[in-house]
């Protein structure tokens, strides 16, 4: 995906996206409960449409081509860095900072239990809670 991103784009050696699994029966596509990644990937701030659709559809190959998942299985949107950023520390500031190192490990535990179990990466939308 990043290399689509790079190709499409004449990007830098910097590709930042935000990724998260939304399981099924939390959404909905095509008529069905389906399951869907949501994918939020940086670039600069106003970038054309004549730019930024090619590099999504480049995007949205690659990440079908990996991962073997259908052109409705994905929600990608380019960013536009500022809004990005934004996003990025108010995601931050909902976790206390007394909380945020166990909201990792359990992020990379997850992860990690994911790719042992289901043989990919899996970021829940839902963490558990203990």
């Amino acid at each position: 995906m990043a290399d689509a991103y790079r190709q499409a784009l004449d990007g830098g050696e910097r590709v930042v996206a935000v990724w998260c699994e939304i399981p099924s029966g939390q959404s909905f596509t095509d008529n069905h409960s389906s399951t869907m990644s949501w994918v939020l990937v940086e670039t600069e701030d106003n970038l054309p449409a004549a730019r930024r659709e090619p590099a999504m559809r480049a995007m949205s190959e690659a990440w079908n081509t990996v991962t073997g998942a259908g052109p409705n299985d994905l929600m990608l949107a380019l960013v536009d860095t500022s809004l990005f950023a934004r996003y990025l520390q108010l995601n931050r500031d909902r976790i206390r900072p007394a909380a945020r190192p166990l909201f990792l490990l359990r992020t990379l535990t997850h992860l990690a239990i994911s790719r042992i179990a289901q043989g990919r990466f899996a970021i829940p939308a839902n963490h558990l809670r203990s």
